[in-house]
């Protein structure tokens, strides 16, 4: 029988070789890589990373994010064990420093204490043991560096309700989705200090018109003050660590 993370490994793998789109290599919707782009150009700048950084991004898929960092003079190392979408973000124009390499990342072919900051956005709903994950992330981030790791939100409202729906028709999940208060013990269990939880809030996808509410900079940043209290309509999380 194939486990999980075999099925979500062909999953990314046949992604990458039968579509063209980043969004589509990536899994994500266009609305959901969009705006979780957005988040991260608007949170780059408080990360304050140094000027010419080593940076890794866990699961880079089509390389949105590595093209970014990459452009603005990191020297960025993007790993994704999918080699039909290394493929296509190698065939895109990269700018700057970027590198792509193929591994898992629970055996990173990097040394220890090599990387100034890591990203892991859309890798933990893919696997079984997050903080094998997290461990290895930390492994290779030196003193002082800086992580941003996503989760898929387990208290988001729709998401509670599609596990009821999911538990009463015995269909088993598709996705990982964590909690905020476990996923910072397991940072903390990496010595990984967790110093801010963002959230990434979609409208339903059948309401989309609710997502001009979530573009204004000023709806979020109370959301994400809000903290508990809004981790309800959040489709996911942002943890940003420093070990």
């Amino acid at each position: 029988m194939k486990t999980f993370e075999t099925e979500w490994r062909n999953r990314f793998e046949r992604f990458g070789r039968t579509h063209t789109e980043e969004h589509d290599v990536s899994g994500w919707s266009s609305e959901g890589l969009a705006r979780r782009f957005r988040r991260f150009r608007r949170l780059l700048p408080e990360l304050r990373l140094p000027l010419r950084a080593r940076v890794l991004e866990l699961g880079c898929g089509a390389g949105t994010y590595v093209r970014y960092l990459a452009s603005l003079g990191h020297e960025v190392v993007g790993v994704d064990y999918a080699e039909p979408s290394l493929q296509r973000a190698r065939e895109a124009r990269d700018a700057g420093r970027a590198h792509y390499v193929a591994a898992d990342g629970h055996d990173l072919p990097l040394a220890s204490a090599s990387m100034d900051a890591a990203l892991c956005i859309g890798v933990l709903q893919a696997v079984s043991r997050p903080e094998a994950i997290i461990a290895e992330i930390a492994r290779v981030l030196r003193p002082g560096g800086l992580v941003v790791i996503e989760a898929l939100n387990a208290a988001e409202v729709f998401a509670v309700i599609r596990k009821a729906a999911h538990s009463l028709l015995g269909r088993p999940e598709r996705l990982r989705l964590d909690s905020a208060r476990s996923l910072r013990r397991v940072l903390q269990g990496s010595h990984l200090v967790c110093e801010r939880r963002l959230g990434v809030y979609l409208p339903p996808r059948q309401i989309p018109a609710l997502g001009r509410l979530f573009d204004s900079t000023a709806v979020t940043g109370l959301l994400d003050a809000l903290s508990p209290l809004s981790l309800p309509v959040a489709h996911a999380f942002w943890l940003v660590g420093r070990k």
